[in-house]
């Protein structure tokens, strides 16, 4: 992405929706100055749609909620600066210029007797500078911090990244979610800054860090985010939140990761974590022990969290797809919908460790696979050609035996589908069950 020279650098009032501009004009009506930031002015500079739509002004939270008194409003924020307001099926985030104590920091930069002091002590105490533009239909842009040469850079830089970080440790990550997401660089000092505080990423919420995590994961740069991470010390702070210090329990961590499977699997979620997590950990066993309670400590949702569990079965590997029989129990096992992934995972294991006579195997092995998926076998209970219902209709009553039996029948069509008959199945049941009757005499 690019952006225009500097001195040509302008938003066009166009790009904007009618409803945004009608919140600012809104505010702008009641007396108070009333602008664009943050991420929005910078998507706007880049001709993107944005999704989230910020707005700082000097009104207080409480004439907010009174300009837009008939619209649903929440007060939110650290301090309670922020409105929420829902004016359906939008929402636009509303903030009271905040102050900056930093006198340092403010020396020289802002003047003031002028309109706009209010706004650039805000602007100035932003996280990174390319954050820290302002927009407005009546005053343009606003950039006291050189968020404009910034983002022709194409730097993500924090005026005084020690104290921000300090403020908020999240922002560690946003700067590495921020620079994958845009394809960016981290200014030295800034990237120096995170190493030295990495370890305060222990302060933040666990839901905090799985947004931004995830965002990361989301994004275009996937392999370069958890690279950033490992190599600024927030990684293994992230893996160990719980003050277990995981990382000593790796063996001398390989030279060459196949972290680019990360960026294959985007898209999906639990394989990107169950890959990052076998990674860190480096045996399947390690990671489930380790990193599963980590994972539903970050609050990821549960179909989540149930999906990298069944990923973590077992060492990827070890599964053997050699044969159709083994495919279709691996189907049973794992569940038809993710054999496609366990199989690209021990791929890529198996790519990390070089071993060329079993990537030569895994060949014979995919092409196992894809005949058996396109054949759909029957691989669980529901597939059966009988039901439970159907047992009981020819005598056997409800309870354990009937279950033994559905599933002893599931075993016989894994091994062979085409006997996934009704009346074969039915007479098959009969005799397993004249043999539990001998055997509970």
């Amino acid at each position: 992405m690019t952006i225009s020279p500097h001195r040509k650098i302008k938003i066009d009032k166009n790009d904007i929706p009618d409803d945004v501009l009608l919140v600012l004009k809104k505010i702008e009506e009641a007396g108070f100055l009333s602008f664009l930031v943050g991420g929005c002015v910078r998507d706007l500079l880049y001709k993107k749609i944005g999704k989230d739509w910020d707005i700082a002004t000097e009104a207080k939270p409480e004439q907010i909620k009174e300009i837009f008194c008939d619209c649903k409003t929440l007060l939110i924020g650290k301090n309670f600066q922020t409105i929420t307001l829902i004016m359906d099926p939008k929402i636009y985030h509303i903030s009271t210029f905040r102050y900056c104590n930093n006198k340092n920091l403010l020396a020289n930069k802002v003047n003031k007797k002028g309109e706009n002091y209010a706004l650039i002590t805000d602007l100035l105490c932003r996280d990174f500078t390319i954050n820290a533009i302002a927009w407005s239909n009546n005053r343009g842009l606003v950039d006291p911090a050189g968020g404009l040469r910034d983002l022709q850079k194409k730097v993500v830089r924090s005026l005084k990244p020690d104290l921000r970080f300090k403020e908020d440790p999240l922002r560690m990550l946003r700067a590495i979610r921020i620079a994958c997401e845009l394809s960016f660089t981290i200014e030295n000092q800034t990237k120096r800054s995170i190493i030295k505080h990495a370890f305060l990423i222990h302060r933040v919420s666990p839901e905090r860090i799985r947004e931004e995590v995830g965002l990361i994961l989301e994004s275009s740069e996937v392999t370069r985010g958890i690279l950033l991470m490992r190599q600024y010390g927030l990684e293994r702070h992230i893996f160990s939140l719980d003050r277990v210090k995981k990382e000593l329990l790796t063996k001398k961590r390989r030279k060459q990761e196949p972290l680019s499977g990360l960026d294959a699997l985007r898209g999906d979620l639990s394989a990107q974590l169950a890959l990052w997590g076998r990674l860190f950990f480096e045996t399947v066993q390690y990671t489930r022990i380790f990193y599963l309670p980590l994972i539903k400590k970050l609050r990821f949702e549960k179909k989540i969290v149930d999906k990298v569990k069944i990923l973590l079965k077992k060492e990827w590997q070890d599964i053997d797809f050699s044969s159709s029989k083994n495919i279709r129990f691996l189907m049973a096992d794992f569940g038809k919908e993710n054999i496609n992934q366990i199989f690209f995972l021990k791929k890529l294991i198996l790519l990390g460790e070089h071993n060329t006579t079993k990537l030569n195997q895994l060949k014979e092995e995919e092409r196992l696979l894809k005949e058996e998926l396109e054949k759909n076998p029957p691989v669980k209970l529901a597939d059966l050609a009988i039901k439970g219902d159907d047992l009981i209709k020819i005598g056997i009553p409800e309870g354990k035996d009937l279950g033994k039996i559905l599933g002893l029948l599931v075993h016989k069509v894994l091994i062979s589908p085409e006997n996934n008959k009704r009346d074969y199945l039915i007479e098959v049941a009969k005799e397993i069950w004249e043999d539990l009757k001998k055997l509970n005499k």
